[in-house]
């Protein structure tokens, strides 16, 4: 097989790509939890988290990433889920799941940054995250916090009751 995963015909399957987003940084500046697997119990560390992954990314347009994580709040990985304009961005529920299916999630949190510096949700950012915590309680894999990022700061959706999300345990 030569190191790449096929299925039937010797089709490449989607494993097969290299996914250079699922693994985060693990310099001990870039992690909350030095000692263990990087944790998310709190819009802080999952803030502190955030900074290491936009700082890879250019800061003039919007980016949605999805953070994966453990039954125990463990951050597995990340995925840069889309890439937008200046003063948008769209993601897909279709993509968003398959991703956080395929990399086992047991639980998901959403970020995007605002290149304007705003803290604030846009009546789009609600009405997306809305749908998106619908989805993963059909699927039974929960949004449990989705985040506003901006260089000088974030904000939590959970924390500021934007949303109806799933709990945190």
């Amino acid at each position: 097989m030569s190191g790449k995963v096929k299925c039937f015909n010797d089709i490449d399957t989607i494993y097969e790509k290299n996914l250079v987003t699922v693994c985060l940084k693990r310099q001990r500046e870039y992690i909350a939890d030095p000692d263990g697997e990087p944790k998310a119990e709190s819009p802080r560390e999952i803030y502190e988290l955030l900074k290491a992954i936009y700082d890879l990314l250019s800061d003039d347009q919007e980016h949605l990433v999805m953070l994966v994580l453990s039954v125990g709040n463990e951050v597995s990985g990340y995925k840069v889920i889309a890439s937008g304009t200046q003063t948008s961005g769209t993601g897909d529920a279709k993509i968003i799941f398959r991703n956080a299916l395929m990399l086992g999630a047991a639980k998901i949190v959403l970020a995007h940054n605002h290149p304007s510096g705003s803290l604030k949700p846009s009546a789009q950012d609600i009405a997306f995250t809305e749908k998106i915590i619908e989805v993963g309680r059909t699927l039974s894999l929960p949004l449990v916090d989705h985040v506003i990022y901006t260089n000088k700061g974030y904000l939590s959706m959970r924390a500021e009751n934007a949303c109806r999300f799933e709990p945190f345990v």
